[in-house]
């Protein structure tokens, strides 16, 4: 019996952010450390710069901009195949037939 695999990978590039280096996650405060290390996952420590905190949203959680992110479409099979580059949406009362 096979079994299936429900994780999902993802791959992103966050523009402006570094992976940390050894010893750089060593100076880390106890706390963050301990706070990973409860986890028990596999995981990276990035710096992301955020000068004008824009990466920070009112509730104080931390937003970051990924390139890779972007929704696939979801037009479907006969969208595709017969309106290629929206050719069938209506932008003016002249497109229709």
């Amino acid at each position: 019996m096979a079994t299936q695999d429900n994780s999902a990978q993802f791959t992103f590039f966050f523009p402006e952010a570094r992976v940390l280096r050894g010893e750089e996650v060593e100076a880390l405060p106890p706390d963050k450390k301990q706070a990973a290390a409860k986890l028990g996952q596999q995981g990276v420590w990035l710096e992301i710069n955020c000068p004008d905190k824009s990466c920070i949203n009112a509730d104080g959680k931390i937003t970051v901009s990924a390139v890779g992110t972007e929704a696939k479409s979801k037009r479907g099979v006969w969208l595709n195949l017969f309106c290629p580059e929206d050719s069938c949406e209506l932008r003016q009362s002249t497109d229709l037939p």
